[in-house]
C-alpha cells in the first residue's frame, strides 16, 4: 500500500476525543478519512463518501467475504455512534456520521461525516491546525480498538520531549472502554492498556512504557515513554558467482 492512500490525519481535537468504536468501525473510519483526503474531490457534508469491501480486504489483510460482513455489521452501529471533544473549554457531543448506507449490490458502504468531523479531518495546514498524522500500515494489523486507539493518542506525542499525563477516567474514555468495563483497575490494566501496550509495543513503530501516578492507594493517572523504532537498514544482497571478501 502506498504512502499517499495511507495516511490517517486528524486533528489533535479530534485525535483525543472521547469516544467508543469497534475495530470495524474504527478501520472504516481510517479508510473514509484517507480516501477523503486524497481523493482530490475536497470533503463536505453533502458529498457520500464509498468505501468498498475489496478495499477494506487489501488494506486490512482478509478475505473479501470477511470485509463484506464486517462492514455490513458495522453499517447498523456506525450511525449512532457518538464523540465528546472540549472546544473552548466546554464538552460538545456529535456523531461520526450524519448518512449511512450499505450498498448490497455493490459490497461497499456509503457514508457522510458531520460537520464537526468534516472540520477535524479536512486537508490540514500543518502552520495552522495541530494534527495528528500516521500510516495506516502502523495500525492495520492491529486486532484490539484498544490497542489503535493507544498508538493514535501515543504517537500524537512523538516529537515531544515529554508526554502529558494521562488522566485515568479520560484515557479510558478515549480508548473506548465502556462505563461497565473493567471497574477494578487490575483488570483494566491486564485487560486493556497491558494488553494494547504490549501490542502495539509489537505490531507497529513505538515501543511503549507507562509508570502509574498515585494519590494515596489509588492510581489517578498514567505517564507514557514512548521510542520510535530505529527502521531495519536492507540487508545488502551478495552474487553467488562471487566470493565474500572479510
Amino acid at each position: 500500500m502506498s504512502k499517499v492512500r495511507n495516511e490517517v490525519v486528524k486533528t489533535n481535537l479530534l485525535n483525543t476525543a472521547l469516544q467508543k468504536l469497534s475495530l470495524v468501525e474504527i478501520r472504516i473510519i481510517q479508510l473514509a478519512i484517507i480516501d477523503a483526503r486524497e481523493s482530490g474531490k475536497g470533503l463536505d457534508t453533502v458529498t457520500p463518501l464509498k468505501i468498498e469491501a475489496k478495499r477494506y480486504a487489501e488494506a486490512f489483510d482478509t478475505l473479501p467475504s470477511n470485509a463484506y460482513r464486517q462492514m455490513k455489521e458495522a453499517e447498523a452501529t456506525l450511525f449512532e455512534r457518538q464523540f465528546t471533544i472540549t472546544v473552548d473549554g466546554k464538552p460538545r457531543k456529535s456523531r461520526w456520521l450524519q448518512d449511512v448506507v450499505y450498498l448490497d449490490g455493490e459490497g461497499a458502504i456509503e457514508l457522510v461525516f458531520t460537520r464537526t468531523v468534516v472540520e477535524g479531518i479536512s486537508r490540514i495546514d500543518g502552520a495552522v491546525d495541530f494534527f495528528t498524522s500516521y500510516l495506516l500500515s502502523q495500525t492495520a494489523t492491529l486486532k484490539s480498538p484498544y490497542s489503535v486507539r493507544l498508538y493514535e493518542l501515543l504517537t500524537q506525542w512523538r516529537a515531544a520531549k515529554k508526554i502529558p499525563t494521562f488522566e485515568t477516567t479520560t484515557l479510558k474514555e478515549q480508548l473506548g472502554v465502556e462505563p461497565e468495563d473493567y471497574l477494578r483497575m487490575y483488570d483494566f490494566k491486564k485487560r486493556v492498556l497491558d494488553a494494547a501496550k504490549k501490542e502495539v509495543t509489537k505490531k507497529t513503530d513505538l515501543t511503549v512504557e507507562y509508570t502509574q501516578v498515585k494519590k494515596g492507594k489509588e492510581i489517578v493517572g498514567f505517564n507514557f515513554v514512548i521510542e520510535v523504532k530505529k527502521e531495519d537498514k536492507p540487508i545488502k544482497e551478495v552474487s553467488e558467482d562471487k566470493p565474500l571478501t572479510l
